[in-house]
């Protein structure tokens, strides 16, 4: 990074937004470090599966305003040309539909072995404006991933792996040793913040509501606290059994949507969060 500070950026970049605390901080450090506004080569985006809470939404759109920094708002939509809807706050979907129509495309759910999911609504969508819409051949995509996930942060800025795509992968957060106490202290300072519960740093209704890569727990504890969101996920699982009749689940390894919401209903107050405990990684952030 320029004059080694890890958040200023050199472009072309592309800001990665998830929509969390964690990216969020993120912008805040890097608009700072440029005094205020990014470079013209520098873009911020956020993918929309359409899947997230309307809080999430709400906070995209606030910190757009409130910072001055325009969000490039991204949806998979099969009928735009690259496949790349741009919408905004007011446009974005709010009911799963760019995810399903990623899953109409495949034919097939995605699970923790394919997860297409996230391919095609967000690293696709990313790649996409960089390139299609941007013009940008090679590019900086700089992810929300802390010093407390140096896992990830190997395995995202491994050289081989980064070879053989159009960008090069930075996390400043985690050269900055930014930890997750961190962001949380910082957004204890701020005027606003998301408002979706903060369980010891974690947000489990963070990115997609009931994602099957979240741990049960998670799952369930969720599903007792909003039951009306596994409607969309119970519908997904009965498409796909026509095709299957045998069923078909996002996951194999445990009770499909359906039963976890008639546990839930059933179990009440016995159901507790377990944060992220036997979550599996994907390319979200928080």
């Amino acid at each position: 990074m320029p004059d080694g500070n890890p958040y200023r950026i050199a472009g072309p970049a592309l800001v990665s937004f998830s929509g969390g605390r964690t990216s969020a901080f993120m912008l805040k450090q890097i608009l700072d470090a440029h005094g205020g506004a990014l470079p013209a080569d520098v873009h911020v985006c956020f993918a929309n599966t359409g899947r997230e809470m309307p809080e999430t939404l709400d906070f995209v759109e606030e910190c757009s305003r409130r910072w001055s920094v325009p969000i490039a708002w991204l949806e998979y939509d099969p009928d735009a040309p690259h496949h790349t809807r741009i919408v905004d706050h007011a446009s974005a979907s709010r009911d799963g539909e760019p995810f399903r129509a990623v899953i109409a495309a495949r034919g097939f759910l995605p699970n923790p072995v394919t997860r297409f999911c996230t391919t095609e609504t967000k690293i696709r969508r990313a790649k996409t404006f960089m390139h299609h819409l941007c013009g940008y051949a090679h590019w900086l995509n700089v992810v929300g991933l802390r010093a407390d996930e140096m896992r990830r942060v190997s395995k995202m800025t491994d050289p081989v792996r980064m070879a053989r795509e159009r960008w090069t992968n930075a996390c400043p957060l985690a050269e900055a040793g930014v930890t997750r106490s961190d962001v949380a202290a910082w957004w204890r300072t701020q005027p606003f913040d998301l408002a979706l519960p903060n369980r010891d740093g974690i947000t489990p209704l963070g990115n997609c509501d009931l994602c099957f890569l979240k741990s049960e727990a998670t799952i369930r504890g969720i599903i007792r606290d909003h039951p009306e969101l596994a409607a969309w996920w119970i519908a997904r699982e009965a498409e796909a059994r026509p095709a299957k009749p045998s069923g078909a689940r996002f996951r194999i390894d445990r009770p499909g949507y359906e039963a976890m919401a008639r546990d839930a209903e059933r179990q009440g107050d016995l159901i507790e969060y377990l944060a992220q405990e036997g979550s599996i990684d994907c390319a979200c952030t928080d």
